[in-house]
């Protein structure tokens, strides 16, 4: 069974780069340096999140492995999600019984845990990793969330063709419900739907639309359904666009948005980001997801006991 998202894991062509970045322009620090991954072809590190899941910055340069086959097909991005399981044998016996294949068809015994991978085309648009922690594994550790402004990872913006069969097919490969249905967005032109893994304010978000100015559509027509951005949720939105502006940064339309159903919130472009578009929001006490104020100091306390 599914029991939350463990992390998400971002292909990047400069490893030093990409952290640097990170921490100039959102004041995340990243932390578990390691060199001897992949068979000595990869330099990886973590950003924790202080909602129980982390981002996992990959450089990969074995041109046989699927990290680096993403880097070459579609240049820096989002590459996969990963799904913590507590029991991935019967996970692995389950999608074989009902013909999903998986990468090299079998069950890795990996340093960060047993590992399997769904692919892309067999899920919806991107690739999903079912992890097993084992006693080497990493965990997440509540100390290395060093932004007291970040909240969490709030969702993960995923373009899909069709909403509805996306929602189902996820749920039929990993067993996670879509909810919270709404064809009211941007003036009618987009459907979206929430499905949430387990972790704390923090969902997969669907998003279907048919307006060809909108971000979502656009990066439909370049790079077909897959994982399309980030949103990282702050106590104040103001102090975080502060900080992206005076790195010489430009916002997404050179703004925040005022008027939008789920908060304050503001866009960084991809090109600023090594492929990977940014949304930051401060959600309003009527948004899906807000997080009274006083629950926040019992985020990090609540992450810490997985």
């Amino acid at each position: 069974m599914i029991t939350r998202l463990h992390h998400i894991g971002l292909v990047v062509e400069n490893l030093d780069a990409a952290v640097k970045n990170y921490e100039k322009l959102f004041d995340f620090k990243a932390y578990d340096f390691r060199n001897d991954q992949g068979k000595g072809f990869q330099l990886d590190a973590r950003i924790m999140m202080p909602n129980g899941c982390w981002l996992h910055l990959v450089q990969n340069w074995n041109p046989e492995s699927r990290v680096n086959k993403f880097l070459q097909q579609h240049g820096e991005g989002l590459e996969h999600i990963a799904l913590e399981t507590d029991n991935i044998e019967a996970d692995v016996a389950y999608l074989r019984e009902i013909g999903v294949p998986l990468f090299e068809d079998k069950i890795f015994n990996a340093a960060d845990g047993f590992e399997a991978f769904v692919y892309p085309e067999d899920a919806i648009g991107f690739t999903v990793e079912l992890i097993q922690p084992h006693t080497t594994s990493y965990g997440w550790e509540a100390e290395k969330c060093n932004n007291p402004n970040l909240l969490g990872l709030q969702h993960i913006g995923v373009a899909v063709k069709d909403v509805y069969k996306a929602a189902r097919r996820f749920e039929k490969l990993f067993g996670l419900k879509a909810d919270g249905l709404r064809t009211d967005q941007h003036y009618g032109t987009q459907k979206d739907m929430m499905i949430e893994p387990g972790n704390d304010r923090l969902w997969l978000h669907l998003v279907e639309s048919t307006d060809p100015e909108n971000r979502v559509t656009q990066f439909m027509a370049k790079h077909g359904e897959g994982l399309e951005h980030l949103c990282f949720e702050f106590d104040d939105i103001r102090k975080a666009v502060r900080r992206v502006q005076e790195a010489g940064v430009p916002l997404y339309q050179h703004k925040i948005y005022l008027d939008r159903a789920d908060g304050f919130e503001a866009f960084v472009y991809p090109e600023y980001n090594h492929g990977v578009t940014v949304e930051l929001i401060e959600p309003y006490p009527t948004s899906r997801g807000y997080r009274p104020p006083e629950t926040r100091g019992l985020l990090k306390a609540a992450g810490a006991a997985r």
